[in-house]
C-alpha cells in the first residue's frame, strides 16, 4: 500500500514538474499564454469604458486572467493524453507501472502553476491599466480561486478521458466549444445572477459549466466584497463539480488503463 502510495506521488510529481519545466523554458508558450488573453481583456476593458460602463472594467480584467487557465485546460490537458497516443508517449505510459491518473493529476498540477505567471501578469496589467475597485474578503478568495481551479481541471480531466474513449480528435471539439463556452461562462460579464443579459433557460444551461459558477463566485468576491456566508453555495456547487468530474476521468482512465495493459488497445468505445 505504501509502495503504491510513493509510486503514485512519484508519478503526480515528475509529470507536473515537466509541465512546469516546458512552459517556463518556452518563452513563445509564455507569450501565447500573455496576449491572447491580454488583448480580448484590454479590448473588452476598453469598450467597457467607452460605453461608460466602467464598472465592468474590473470584469474583463479578471476574465482576461481566467481565460488563461480556460485555454490551458483544454489545450495543455484534455487534448494531451490524445497527442500522447499520436506520438506513442501514452503506450509507454500504459506499459509501465506509473498510474495513469498520477500523470494526470499531475499534468493539472504543472498547469495550473504553469499557468499562473501569465494569468498575474495579465490581470496586474489590466489593474494598472484601468484601475477597477475591489476588495475581496482573503479567506473566500483564496477558496473560490482554487475551488474554481480544482474543478476546472477536473473537467479536463473528464475530457481528456472522454476523448480517448470516444477516439474523437481533440483539436476538432476543442475549437467547437472554446467560444461557446467562453460566451456562456461569462469570462468577460456576468452570464448568470445579477446583470446576466441571458434569460434563465439559457443562465440553467450555462450554470453546468463549471468555469460559470467559478467566475460567478469571483466577481461576487473581488468586486462586491462577499465573504464566505454570501457564497458558501456556490462553493459547495464548485466542489461537487470537481469531485463529479474528477471521479469520472478517473473511472474512464481505469477503463483505458485496463483495457491497454490487457489487450494493447487504447481505442476505447463505449456503446
Amino acid at each position: 500500500m505504501l509502495h503504491r502510495a510513493i509510486l503514485w506521488l512519484t508519478a503526480a510529481y515528475s509529470r507536473a514538474v515537466i509541465r512546469i519545466y516546458a512552459t517556463y523554458t518556452d518563452p513563445l508558450w509564455l507569450l501565447v499564454n500573455v496576449g491572447g488573453p491580454l488583448l480580448t481583456s484590454l479590448a473588452l476593458a476598453m469598450l467597457y469604458r467607452f460605453a461608460g460602463q466602467t464598472q465592468y472594467t474590473g470584469f474583463a480584467v479578471l476574465g482576461g486572467g481566467m481565460m488563461a487557465y480556460w485555454g490551458n485546460v483544454l489545450w495543455s490537458m484534455a487534448s494531451q493524453l490524445n497527442w500522447d497516443k499520436r506520438s506513442g508517449m501514452l503506450y509507454l505510459y500504459i506499459s509501465s507501472p506509473a498510474p495513469l491518473t498520477a500523470i494526470l493529476i499531475g499534468m493539472s498540477l504543472g498547469g495550473i502553476v504553469g499557468t499562473l505567471p501569465s494569468s498575474l501578469i495579465v490581470i496586474t496589467l489590466g489593474v494598472v491599466l484601468f484601475q477597477p475597485q475591489f476588495s475581496p474578503p482573503p479567506l473566500a478568495l483564496a477558496a473560490a480561486f482554487i475551488l474554481t481551479l480544482i474543478a476546472l481541471y477536473g473537467m479536463g480531466i473528464a475530457l481528456s478521458s472522454l476523448y480517448l474513449i470516444t477516439g474523437r480528435e481533440a483539436e476538432e471539439v476543442n475549437e467547437a466549444i472554446f467560444e461557446p463556452v467562453s460566451f456562456l461562462s461569462g469570462l468577460y460579464f456576468p452570464s448568470v445572477g445579477r446583470g446576466s443579459p441571458f434569460p434563465l433557460a439559457l443562465q440553467a444551461i450555462a450554470s453546468l459549466i463549471p468555469l460559470t459558477i467559478g467566475m460567478d463566485t469571483l466577481r461576487r468576491v473581488v468586486f462586491y466584497g462577499q465573504d464566505l456566508p454570501n457564497v458558501w453555495l456556490n462553493l459547495l456547487v464548485l466542489a461537487l463539480m470537481a469531485v463529479l468530474s474528477i471521479f469520472a476521468g478517473t473511472r474512464f482512465l481505469s477503463i483505458i488503463e485496463m483495457r491497454g495493459r490487457m489487450t494493447g488497445d487504447l481505442l476505447v468505445r463505449i456503446k
